[in-house]
This record gives C-alpha cells, sequence and structure tokens, in this order.
C-alpha cells in the first residue's frame, strides 16, 4: 500500500509540474494564434440566464492571428460593445444580434451601430447602443434584450438582425456536426448538468492557457473528425454508384480553371459582377414560403418574447437581414436566387403573421460593386467580396459603413 501511495504521488507531482511547465511555456512563447482566442476569450463572462456575455469595462486590442483583422474592442458599464455610457434622456436605438452586430473585424468607431450613433429619426437625435454578442441565438437575444431593457430608459428602436445561423444550417454543416444556435439552446436549455459543466470549462479556460488550448484543440479535434468522416461517405458513396465515372474524375480528368477568374472582365466596376458559376449554383425563382419548413419552436419563443418586451417597454422591434451569404448577393444582383436565402423567407412569413414587416438590405447590395473605396490611402473600385473577412465572413469597414449607410435609408434618417 505504502509503494503504491509513493508511486500515486510521483506521478501527481509530475504531472502538476507538466502542467504548470507547459503553461509557463505557452505564456512566455505566447503564439499568435493561441492569444488571438485568449483576448477574444477574456472579452467575455459567464452569465447565470443565457450563458455568456461581455465583460464591462473591458479594452482589448484584438488582433486576428492570421492578420484577417485587428482592431481596439471595448466595452462599457454594462458590457455593451463602445466606450459610450447610456444617457438617460436621449432616446436609444439598439442594435440586436450576434458577432456580425457586434462587430468582429472592425474597431469599436468602425461597427455600423456605432456609425448609427447620433442619427436623427423624426427631429430626434438617437444614442445607439451595440448589445450584439458572438455566437447568439434568437433565445440568447430575447435575453439579452430583457436584460438590458431593465437597465436602459427611453428605448425607442430595436434593430433585431436575425442570422442564418440561427436555424438553418447547410446541409454541408450539419453533417459535420454544427448545428443552428437555436437547436443548441433547446439542448441545453433545461440541462442544468450541463449549464453546470459548461461554467466550469468557461471559467476554468479563463484562468489557463493551457487548459485553453486543450479545449480548442479539442473542438479542432472533433470538426476534421466530422469534415473527414462525412467527405469519405461521400467518396465511398460515389465510388459504389458508378466505379468508371469515380475513376475517370479521380485520375484522368484534368482540373477546371476558374473561368472568372482567368479572363479579364470587359465592364470592371459595374454591376452585376458576374456569378462565380463554379462556385454558386443560382435558381430562377425563390420558393413559396408554404413550401419551406415553420420556424423551430424555440425560435418563435424568442421572437414572442421580444414582442412582449417592445410592448412592455413600448419601443419599436424592427427584424432586419442583412444578406451576408455572398452566394446570396451575387446570385440577387443577376437576376438570380440562392437557397441560402431561404432562412429570410422563413423569418419574414413570422414576422409578417404577427403584423410586423421584416427589413431586408438585399436590394442596397447594388451599392456594393464598383463604389469608390479608399485602400491604404489609394482610391480603388469596389467589388462584393470588399464588404466580408475573407476566409472569416465578418463585415469589413467597408461592410459596415455599407450597413450603416442602408439603414439610415430605411430609418428615413435626416442629417
Amino acid at each position: 500500500m505504502k509503494s503504491f501511495l509513493q508511486k500515486f504521488g510521483t506521478f501527481a507531482i509530475f504531472s502538476i509540474a507538466t502542467i504548470l511547465g507547459t503553461e509557463l511555456l505557452l505564456i512566455g512563447f505566447n503564439p499568435a494564434s493561441l492569444q488571438y482566442y485568449r483576448d477574444v476569450k477574456l472579452l467575455h463572462a459567464y452569465h447565470p440566464d443565457y450563458g455568456v456575455t461581455l465583460q464591462p469595462n473591458e479594452s482589448r486590442y484584438i488582433k486576428h492571428y492570421a492578420g484577417a483583422w485587428e482592431g481596439r474592442f471595448t466595452t462599457n458599464s454594462l458590457g455593451l460593445r463602445g466606450k459610450e455610457e447610456p444617457e438617460s434622456q436621449r432616446p436609444k436605438l439598439f442594435c440586436l444580434g450576434d458577432s456580425m452586430v457586434m462587430g468582429f473585424g472592425v474597431s469599436d468607431e468602425e461597427t455600423f451601430c456605432s456609425l448609427l450613433n447620433r442619427i436623427k429619426i423624426n427631429e430626434e437625435v438617437y444614442q445607439s447602443l451595440n448589445l450584439g454578442v458572438d455566437a447568439y441565438g434568437s433565445l440568447g437575444d430575447a435575453k439579452r434584450l430583457e436584460d438590458i431593457s431593465q437597465k436602459v430608459t427611453n428605448i425607442k428602436e430595436v434593430l433585431f438582425f436575425i442570422s442564418p445561423n440561427d436555424f438553418a444550417m447547410p446541409e454541408v454543416l450539419r453533417n459535420q456536426g454544427i448545428l443552428p444556435d437555436d437547436e443548441l439552446d433547446a439542448m441545453h436549455e433545461n440541462d442544468e448538468r450541463w449549464k453546470s459543466n459548461f461554467r466550469l470549462q468557461f471559467e476554468a479556460t479563463r484562468i489557463s492557457f493551457f487548459l485553453q488550448a486543450l479545449k480548442l484543440a479539442y473542438e479542432q479535434t472533433l470538426v476534421i473528425w466530422a469534415q473527414n468522416k462525412n467527405a469519405f461517405s461521400l467518396e465511398w458513396q460515389a465510388a459504389i454508384r458508378n466505379p468508371s465515372d469515380y475513376i475517370y474524375d479521380s485520375f484522368f480528368q484534368e482540373a477546371k480553371r476558374n473561368k472568372c477568374t482567368s479572363k479579364k472582365l470587359e465592364i470592371e466596376h459595374s454591376c452585376p459582377e458576374p456569378i462565380p458559376v463554379e462556385q454558386f449554383t443560382c435558381i430562377d425563382h425563390p420558393p413559396d414560403s408554404k413550401t419551406l419548413p415553420e420556424l423551430t419552436p424555440t425560435t418563435i419563443r424568442a421572437y414572442e418574447r421580444m414582442i412582449t418586451l417592445s410592448k412592455k417597454y413600448n419601443f419599436r422591434l424592427r427584424p432586419i437581414v442583412i444578406p451576408v451569404q455572398v452566394e446570396e448577393i451575387y446570385c440577387y444582383l443577376n437576376g438570380k436566387y440562392h437557397p441560402l436565402g431561404n432562412y429570410a423567407i422563413r423569418a419574414k412569413k413570422f414576422w409578417n403573421s404577427r403584423g410586423i414587416g421584416l427589413i431586408d438590405l438585399t436590394p442596397y447590395t447594388n451599392k456594393m460593386c464598383g463604389s469608390p473605396i479608399s485602400v491604404d490611402g489609394k482610391v480603388s473600385f469596389s467589388s462584393i467580396r470588399d464588404y466580408f473577412i475573407p476566409g472569416d465572413g465578418h463585415l469589413t469597414k467597408e461592410g459596415n459603413k455599407w450597413v450603416a449607410e442602408s439603414l439610415k435609408s430605411v430609418l428615413g434618417a435626416t442629417r
């Protein structure tokens, strides 16, 4: 027994020393990728009602590990993005949504919600406040709105930005185990054990570099495993279904050139930009809303909760769709439609049934291509992809400007 205890003690001391040593090495070397996720983690705090919120009175300079973006990220005393505190007498405009609204990709003053600050609507000058938090679904948005509405006075307008990730997910991603936010919320909302475990890992990974690195490695492993599993399944099905075509396509057929990038456009800086046909498949018309699935029960419950809040606090609730999937934009500008936009049709059907009009910014995308923009002090002409961070999908500085200007037109803002 004594020998066993000695061995166990030696093993425990060795394990603790290894963990502490790894922790110190990570802190010392400070790898860029881990530091990025570390900074993002420290911007957040645990919230007992809706899981994660933004840490109040925080200020960090975030630099993406791959150089995709960088900027100052600040929160006020309520954990809202931006330094500005609510002004009690000024009418308020809330921006409610996920990371797109919160403004990953730009500094505080460059988010579209910040650019809406001090707009004039019906002779009143509004203060805009950013309630956005990354990875929120409809239920998280509803709980966030309820929380902040109790702490801020004179709320007049709430712009609620609907994300395709709330209740819709492309099949290729669903096959990789990635589920819509509302489905995840439905699974975890009443699971006290999951909540307890989530809080434990959340707080632990805020404290330790090493534990956060382990968590990131584990999550990445799950994603890669799901991707490889799905890819193998598709390859196997293709090989079984038609072996001769599979062998020909795999070993004998030459790779196709991308026609859109291999030739110079005759008319530059003009809309519409041609559809990258090898990447996107457009259809002629959007489907009838009756043929699409109803919203999930969790989504409907969250929307109803927002409507109840609008009546309680007497503000105008404006559901808004920003086309953030470039497939939708390319297809729309060429007089076509992409099925990724089906989520907006489903949401619009619900809001119309409640007598609330949904605002769709898709028609304003005709201002995206061919507009003059300044890059490193030089004026060039924009294309659709200039409005989104490559490989990331969030709005660039120009993308946030486009949303702000589009919203000003919709809201009837005056100078």
